[in-house]
């Protein structure tokens, strides 16, 4: 079976990171981001993916790789402008078109769904579309998709105002399609599949379905949403690509970490990364391949990407880390983003 992922988009939020990497390769406990979609789409058997992109498209070759190495079939649709996500789905006709109904889905989800009881809904119900959907607290931010006792849809509200917020479901960021929804959609035009071409289908009777994912789920779309899903899957909220260790350190072999090392949390160590003496670790944290981490230092509750060099005598609390930075000795850094390859100088004082 096909699926198309959508993974073009610039990434705004995530800044600085997505400056310099697309958010699909930021690590999630030092595994790329995109390894766990591809992972889910293994799982049941969706072997054929096309990956919808266009800023940074020469990045994605990297991640063409990495679905080759598991056994996947990858291509490439790219997107010479951007053409929102309904434009991304139309852009990718060749690789979709025929007569089988095909999975699309948002780069921002990591979720559990079950996609062959989601697929297995669409076939029973005839659906044109299915649309996975999610119960939150808070729907405001997101657009509200209303259904019947059926689950047929029924309306869809975007971003609803406190009184118009009738029901806690939302759109999930996977759909089932039937190949006919192509030709719904203008080719090489921007085109937004939530705003327009939902609500048009709608419109024109054609039968419209949703289906409730009760498992985990989260819109990795911002920088705080980012270390909640990094923390998440080391918490084993989430099993793909990360398989949660019961130890409260996870070294890799090749690393050297001291075995007398402070550890009130958890500690998720990469490759070849060599750790100091005195180093106290508090809350969950994870160091990225090719790190050091100088003598005397306190991490907590944060994300060090790799090549990431820490002086001694330093304290980092609540904070991103991106790769290739260097921070001198004395410093302290609290609820920071560090963008890649930053330079901070000794006794530096930041983010309090």
């Amino acid at each position: 079976m096909k699926g198309l992922l959508l993974i073009g988009g610039f990434g705004t939020r995530m800044r600085p990171f997505t400056l310099t990497t697309p958010k699909a390769l930021l690590p999630v406990v030092n595994i790329p981001f995109i390894k766990y979609q591809f992972q889910l789409l293994k799982k049941y058997n969706v072997d054929e993916i096309i990956l919808g992109v266009g800023y940074k498209g020469e990045e994605f070759k990297k991640i063409v790789d990495i679905g080759k190495k598991m056994g996947l079939k990858v291509y490439l649709s790219y997107e010479s402008k951007p053409l929102g996500t309904a434009g991304g789905i139309r852009n990718a006709y060749k690789f979709l078109k025929g007569k089988e109904p095909f999975f699309v889905f948002n780069g921002d989800i990591l979720a559990d769904f079950n996609l062959e009881k989601i697929l297995n809904f669409h076939k029973e119900k005839n659906a044109y579309v299915t649309i996975g959907l999610v119960k939150v607290d808070n729907p405001s931010a997101f657009g509200l998709v209303i259904t019947d006792e059926n689950g047929k849809i029924t309306k869809f509200i975007e971003k609803p105002k406190s009184e118009e917020i009738i029901s806690d479901t939302i759109n999930a960021g996977v759909y089932v399609f039937q190949p006919e929804v192509l030709e719904e959609i203008p080719p090489d035009k921007n085109v937004s599949v939530e705003k327009e071409t939902f609500p048009q289908i709608l419109k024109e009777g054609k039968e419209m379905f949703g289906y409730v994912h009760y498992g985990y789920w989260l819109d990795v779309g911002t920088i705080d949403k980012f270390k909640k899903a990094n923390f998440d899957v080391l918490d084993g909220k989430i099993s793909l690509a990360y398989q949660k260790s019961e130890r409260n350190i996870d070294v890799d072999s090749s690393s050297n970490v001291p075995g007398d090392i402070s550890v009130d949390g958890k500690l998720v160590v990469g490759k070849n990364v060599m750790v100091k003496n005195g180093v106290k670790i508090k809350g969950k944290v994870i160091v990225g391949d090719d790190c050091f981490v100088g003598e005397n230092c306190e991490i907590e509750n944060s994300i060090i990407f790799r090549k990431t060099v820490i002086g001694n005598n330093c304290k980092i609390e609540n904070s991103i880390i991106g790769s290739e930075v260097i921070i001198k000795d004395n410093c302290y850094i609290k609820n920071m983003s560090l963008a890649d390859r930053s330079l901070i100088y000794d006794f530096t004082k930041s983010g309090e």
